[in-house]
């Protein structure tokens, strides 16, 4: 299998932003045009285009961007908006989508029945792989895309993605 063709990327990636104090809802709803939900507030951020979701407690989730520097500019620029100080902001990173293509077509019906690991995901039209190896769960469509869930780190998710390619190919799987 010529491994060059397989691209993995991150889709999106969600950080905990706690800032010196907590954010106030009510600023957030009347400052930055946030939506009450419940004990939430979501705030809809346009460049670069992200979600907010302030927390009971005051701290920050941001979903909807990929980069760690970029979700803290984002991040810098609300607490601004609430008029907020930005010194001694911590940032905790969460779990990534990551996206994938194998370059090649894959044969999910055989694949399932090859391989314990390999459940076909009849809902979904796509193979749940269990890569316990390291610590994620595969979607692999028959056209070779896919998409891996549960993994906080990149190069292990391409590690993953890479390791189940060759498995599928030394299996005749793919197209």
């Amino acid at each position: 299998m010529e491994e060059g063709r397989i691209v993995v990327g991150i889709e999106t990636q969600t950080f905990k932003f706690t800032a010196t104090s907590p954010i106030n809802h009510h600023d957030a709803v009347s400052l930055a045009g946030g939506t009450v939900s419940g004990p939430y507030v979501v705030v809809s951020h346009e460049q670069p285009r992200a979600t907010f979701i302030i927390e009971p407690d005051g701290s920050v989730l941001v979903h909807g961007i990929a980069r760690a520097e970029v979700a803290r500019i984002a991040m810098q620029e609300l607490l601004l908006t609430l008029g907020m100080p930005e010194e001694n902001l911590t940032m905790e990173m969460g779990g990534m989508l990551i996206r994938f293509n194998i370059g090649r077509a894959v044969m999910l019906e055989l694949a399932a029945e090859r391989f314990a690991d390999i459940e076909l995901d009849v809902r979904l039209g796509a193979l749940r792989i269990n890569a316990a190896l390291h610590n994620a769960q595969l979607l692999l469509f028959n056209n070779g895309l896919g998409v891996v869930l549960g993994q906080s780190s990149k190069k292990i998710a391409e590690m993953a993605v890479r390791h189940w390619a060759g498995l599928l190919n030394e299996e005749g799987v793919l197209e």
